[in-house]
């Protein structure tokens, strides 16, 4: 029996159209044997930070020769160009828009190429509007059924990451911003917890506004504050985040992305 190979697939198609699935059949007609796997669907359309966020919380758990195939792509038809490239012991294929600025901080790169070579590339025009079905797809069946990296194209002289904002830290506070909001509301800020030093052992010494809202201090779960108070804590992802226990702190608090997230130290 042939070895199974990992695909993953990170888009802001949906599920409601028949985008992501056109994808899957071109995948498992060019590598029958390919599992696939959904990181997401439902990145915001056109979100290439909250693609990238997505990407980055996700693919590094992965097992090596995973092939990750990203199509968080509002440049499609334009002169945009495709990448591929190996970072750590995996494999992604995504368009040169930024979308993998978060993971190339997680993972070091070791090899990237221009996705040119017209022997890898479908032989009839592509659709202007849907490269995840004839350019990206195609490419991932055949670096699943081996193709090197190498052979899809030349290194670029350079490739596209995001501008992302940059927590302002002083000595008793840290001005930050909101970078992503997930499905259950939760404000997700720029600040790492290795921003706090020796503060993340003292939770109450640090308190929190967010969008001039004033939160209170840090605390350790969603569960520590009544249901439908805000709360501030460190999550999963290893960010400052501004929740509502059992609530949404976007509707609560009327925040988005780019609202500010304040820290004071005391």
């Amino acid at each position: 029996m042939a070895k199974q190979k990992l695909v993953t697939l990170t888009t802001d198609f949906g599920t409601a159209d028949p985008y992501a699935a056109a994808m899957k059949g071109v995948l498992l007609s060019r590598c029958p044997q390919a599992r696939v796997v959904d990181i997401s669907h439902d990145v915001p359309p056109q979100d290439v930070l909250a693609g990238a966020m997505v990407l980055a919380q996700a693919a590094p758990h992965f097992p090596p020769d995973t092939v990750h195939v990203v199509v968080v792509d509002p440049g499609v038809g334009t002169e945009r160009g495709i990448l591929a490239a190996c970072f750590g012991k995996q494999t992604f294929l995504f368009p040169d828009n930024g979308v993998i600025t978060l993971l190339a901080e997680r993972l070091p790169l070791a090899q990237i190429v221009a996705v040119r070579n017209a022997q890898y590339l479908p032989p009839a025009q592509p659709s202007r509007t849907f490269h995840g079905r004839d350019i990206f797809a195609p490419v991932a069946g055949h670096l699943l059924n081996g193709v090197p990296l190498e052979q899809l194209g030349p290194q670029p002289d350079t490739y596209k990451l995001l501008e992302l904002p940059a927590p302002a830290a002083g000595t008793d506070e840290i001005v930050a911003q909101v970078i992503y909001v997930d499905r259950f509301g939760n404000l997700v800020s720029c600040i790492d917890e290795t921003l706090l030093g020796g503060y993340w052992q003292r939770l109450e010494a640090m308190r929190v506004t967010c969008a001039g809202h004033e939160i209170g201090p840090l605390v350790g779960a969603y569960g520590f504050v009544e249901p439908g108070q805000p709360l501030a804590l460190i999550n999963s992802m290893g960010y400052v985040e501004v929740a509502v226990n059992r609530g949404s702190a976007a509707e609560a608090l009327g925040a988005g992305v780019g609202a500010e997230v304040r820290i004071r130290f005391e």
